[in-house]
């Protein structure tokens, strides 16, 4: 028979049903490993929903989700920080390993939250906070150990892709192309925190964080509940800075795209670390003017890719779909079948 893993959810927008639609698509079933829902928290009961979402397992309070004795892993894809922070923190103290697909949580809280998953001898995975259905957190603990990273450059917003992308094909200044992205959903009504840099900036801490490097600096910026966030002393790790302030798209006008399509080169915003000699991880988050010969250049669309240089392999680079219901999805039940293996493997 199947090993039974039951998975309660906090939240169930976009991610959320994209997760239960797998579940119901594939009924569950992976390898001798059975997945099933048993609880799912939403804010509002009544919303109508997606036949594959189970209506008898709703509820609005997230608390029974994370104390439930019929849950072994609770999946946070409900978005915010403040109240998915309480909630990751209640799961892991009540037990339950966790998947998230947060990345304003992860850059802010994830070392403090992966600590306490240690302590308790639990999970804590977040594949889906960086790349959506790109596996590089998984790319970097498992890959680079021999390899020494010296750079990381990356195209991690689908929102600022596809705009830049649309500007450069169409010649149409930035609000046209948001109005456009807004319609097909690539673009929130609210688009500040991805077309700011807001959205790259958090995955950047993220990724760095997976390479053991302290972003304490960086977080100077972040802000939570009005006051900035104060990070942890440094802890003897390379120490991130920013070279520049952080930019977003809302800068770029359709002039400098059309110079750069005459030069044959292509504006992409792109984070990017570079390891120096002085020991210090130098960051920028912002638009770059890319020619044919970088690796991130025919990365277009809704598309997003990260280039790693490690100091044996040189630079490999993974390209795939950052966002969406089923690309995130995936991320998550990968997250969720890794818990299961390892937590066999641990006995």
């Amino acid at each position: 028979m199947a090993n039974q893993v039951r998975l309660g959810i906090v939240g169930c927008g976009v991610i959320g049903s994209g997760v239960l639609r797998v579940l119901a698509d594939r009924k569950g079933a992976w390898e001798g490993v059975q997945l099933a829902a048993t609880h799912i928290a939403v804010r509002h009961l009544e919303r109508p929903r997606p036949e594959y979402v189970p209506r008898h397992l709703l509820t609005d309070d997230w608390r029974i989700v994370c104390e439930a004795d019929d849950v072994d892993i609770v999946i946070e894809v409900m978005g915010g920080i403040d109240v998915a922070h309480d909630v990751v923190r209640h799961a892991l103290e009540n037990g339950k390993s966790v998947v998230t697909a947060n990345k304003a949580l992860m850059a802010l809280y994830g070392e403090e939250l992966r600590d306490l998953a240690s302590k308790r001898g639990l999970f804590l995975r977040h594949e889906a906070s960086v790349l959506g259905g790109i596996p590089v957190l998984h790319t970097l603990h498992t890959y680079f150990e021999l390899n020494r990273v010296q750079s990381l450059r990356g195209i991690v917003n689908g929102t600022c892709n596809y705009i830049l992308t649309r500007m450069w094909e169409t010649g149409a200044p930035f609000a046209e192309a948001l109005q456009e992205a807004q319609a097909l959903g690539y673009a929130e009504p609210d688009p500040a925190a991805d077309v700011e840099g807001f959205d790259a900036y958090y995955k950047l801490q993220i990724l760095l964080q997976a390479l053991r490097v302290d972003t304490h600096l960086l977080q100077t910026e972040f802000v939570a509940d009005g006051q900035p966030f104060v990070g942890a002393a440094n802890s003897g790790k390379p120490l991130a800075t920013l070279t520049k302030p952080r930019r977003g798209i809302d800068s770029v006008d359709a002039a400098q795209i059309e110079a750069a399509r005459r030069a044959g080169a292509k504006v992409k915003h792109v984070a990017s670390a570079v390891w120096g000699e002085d020991g210090i991880v130098h960051c920028t988050v912002g638009p770059q003017v890319l020619q044919p010969d970088d690796p991130l250049y025919f990365v277009d669309g809704v598309n997003n890719a990260i280039a790693i240089t490690g100091d044996v392999v040189g630079t490999i680079t993974l390209i795939g779909p950052g966002a969406g219901a089923l690309p995130t999805a995936s991320a998550v039940l990968e997250d969720v079948l890794q818990i299961v293996r390892e937590s066999a493997d641990k006995g």
